[in-house]
């Protein structure tokens, strides 16, 4: 069974670790060169953004609520706040950075695996063991439920009042009179006199 919603969020999961992987191998780079680039500087500038508002989205597609590892994730980005800036960084800010983008890097690896987890036991259910359910309970609850309540119904009052009790000829005769007791003995074979 293929189910859209995971899907999407495996869509988004991927595309927002891209971005991630983006911003990490700019800062990388930057952290090589002695001048950089102003567009670079831009193309750093624009990835920050994009993944300011995407991980938001994402964080409520996926309904994670704030922790410390995903918190990991703006702390990074608040760090490094252009790549002119990061020739300023301290060695154990550097390091910092480094840890944070890795522990977040690994806790969206761990989002993505669960989500590959559901959509891998997903596919192993048949649509129509769900499906089958409710169309039965579907038909249950209209006119069907009511008429086998009713003929069930009937059904055992003819089996207490006829043949269980052994009730005496004339009552018998009496009951086999009535029209809905009537049309149930044709309808088994009996014969009502």
């Amino acid at each position: 069974m293929i189910d859209r919603d995971i899907e999407g969020k495996i869509k988004k999961t991927k595309e927002f670790m891209e971005l991630w992987v983006k911003f990490h191998n700019l800062y990388k780079e930057a952290l090589k060169k002695e001048t950089i680039d102003p567009q670079d500087e831009n193309t750093f500038l624009e990835t920050k953004s994009l993944i300011a508002r995407k991980y938001q989205a994402l964080t409520d597609l996926l309904g994670m609520s704030s922790s410390l590892e995903q918190d990991k994730t703006f702390d990074v980005v608040s760090q490094v706040l252009s790549l002119q800036g990061v020739s300023a960084l301290s060695d154990d800010q550097i390091q910092d950075i480094e840890n944070g983008w890795q522990q977040s890097y690994i806790a969206l690896n761990r989002i993505l695996g669960g989500l590959d987890n559901r959509k891998e036991v997903l596919a192993k259910i048949n649509p129509l063991s769900l499906l089958l359910p409710k169309i039965f309970s579907a038909i249950w609850k209209g006119r069907v439920r009511k008429t086998v309540k009713l003929l069930v119904g009937l059904l055992l009052a003819y089996v207490i009042l006829i043949r269980m009790l052994h009730v005496d000829e004339k009552i018998r005769v009496t009951l086999s009179n009535f029209p809905p007791i009537q049309n149930l003995l044709k309808h088994f074979g009996s014969n009502p006199e």
